[in-house]
């Protein structure tokens, strides 16, 4: 292809970008700064051999992008999509980058795991790439926007709506193994890029150079839950109820989560510490006023704790111990230090209970799915009943409708999840630093 060829088919895709922006961002206003902050970084075409025109790539049918908010455009596949579908598959696109899928995916690299069970790997990306899609297709969908032919919708599955990307892992996983005995596939092979899962293409060196820096994409992400909510409140638009969540969620004010985490604590502790009763386990420093009798002393109740700890693969090792740390100290503080605690692990089931004295005396077990109702269950089925019951998770579960018979603390990992209204809940970041440092 000759150099005059290659920047008219050049010119003519981005002329085809630019009135996909134009679209994308008229049909979803609150979304339009995001839009325009895609950077479109355009591939080296594949030619055909006769004719030396562009021809399209299966691989980039999705527009895929990386978490630096380049797109990555192939110039045969733009060439032969109709603008909508390139408008619809930016929206998409924006949608995996600020709800944060890359960060939240099970089959991102972690240091000591790539190297092993990478096939393993690559079939759990693919899994949560159509999680996320379900997750974002939903409010698409609520726009009036249907998807291109092959993506996976919630509704024509037969799935629930309006639920997070985690919870729709287990329901496809059911789904593709019935459809798999029948001999069909549960969905096309799409494939999103590094936004949705946070492994690194080989194509992305192209836009290595380019793309929002950490700063930039958190001041937009602002701008677009402002923009979201605004929208909404002046009734403008009607913003789809997963970007109002995500939006409320986004601009909720910031506290520091160490000095409420042990308020929390420390409130439910204290209510059981500051309990007193009458024990014969120590003579009263009156017992020479009686003759004869031994009266009994003045105690205080020691507060019982149990914690459950979500050991799914949504939520890594290295924040939990960092965490369990923060919570032990907590618990030392009021109860005093030393004390045994119990502790479960608990992925779909719990593991059994764990007596410790410090927080590193913990084994993290597990790594499948989540579900809190079980661990919950175990942690209140104890005797003796706990006072308290801590839980250490990312949110992305079900929980108990009632509750449970000990007061419940919820130590919530991450921008995503959801907790009970009948629980104490504390927001801590999904990267927990270390206390006094970065």
């Amino acid at each position: 292809m000759t150099a005059d060829r290659s920047r008219a088919y050049e010119e003519a895709v981005r002329v085809r970008l630019a009135a996909a922006r134009l679209w994308a961002a008229h049909r979803a206003p609150y979304l339009a700064s995001a839009v325009f902050a895609l950077n479109p970084v355009i591939l080296e075409p594949a030619a055909h051999d006769d004719t030396g025109a562009p021809v399209a790539d299966p691989e980039f049918r999705a527009f895929p992008a990386d978490t630096r908010w380049n797109l990555y455009v192939e110039p045969g596949t733009a060439l032969a999509t109709p603008v909508e579908e390139i408008g619809w598959w930016m929206l998409h696109q924006v949608g995996h980058l600020v709800r944060g899928h890359a960060s939240r995916s099970p089959a991102r690299p972690r240091p000591g795991r790539e190297a092993a069970g990478a096939p393993a790997r690559g079939e759990e990306a693919h899994r949560w790439n159509q999680a996320a899609d379900a997750e974002l297709n939903d409010d698409v969908v609520a726009e009036d926007l249907p998807g291109p032919a092959g993506v996976i919708s919630p509704a024509e599955l037969g799935l629930p709506a309006h639920r997070t990307a985690e919870e729709y892992v287990p329901m496809l996983d059911v789904l593709a193994e019935a459809m798999g005995r029948g001999g069909q596939a549960l969905a096309e092979a799409i494939d999103c890029g590094s936004a949705v899962d946070g492994r690194e293409r080989t194509y992305e060196d192209a836009g290595s150079a380019g793309g929002l820096t950490r700063l930039d994409r958190d001041l937009l992400e602002r701008s677009i839950a402002a923009a979201a909510v605004r929208d909404r409140i002046s009734g403008r638009g009607e913003v789809p109820a997963g970007w109002r969540r995500w939006a409320e969620e986004r601009l909720r004010p910031s506290v520091n989560w160490r000095a409420r985490l042990g308020a929390v604590i420390r409130s439910g502790l204290s209510t059981v510490a500051g309990q007193v009763d009458f024990s014969y386990r120590r003579p009263s420093r009156r017992a020479g006023a009686y003759a004869g009798v031994v009266p009994p002393s003045m105690v205080r109740a020691v507060p019982d704790t149990v914690l459950v700890v979500d050991t799914s693969g949504s939520v890594t090792g290295d924040v939990l111990n960092r965490l369990l740390a923060e919570v032990t100290g907590i618990i030392d503080g009021v109860a005093g230090p030393g004390r045994r605690l119990r502790a479960f692990c608990c992925d779909v089931r719990p593991y059994p209970v764990q007596v410790v004295r410090r927080a590193g005396d913990i084994a993290l077990t597990g790594g499948g799915g989540t579900d809190m109702r079980a661990g919950l269950a175990a942690a209140t089925a104890l005797r003796p009943r706990p006072d308290l019951v801590v839980v250490l998770t990312d949110g992305r579960t079900a929980w108990p409708e009632r509750r449970p018979a000990a007061r419940v603390v919820v130590c919530l990992i991450g921008e995503g999840g959801h907790a009970p209204g009948w629980a104490s809940v504390v927001r801590v970041p999904a990267r927990v630093p270390v206390k006094g440092g970065a």
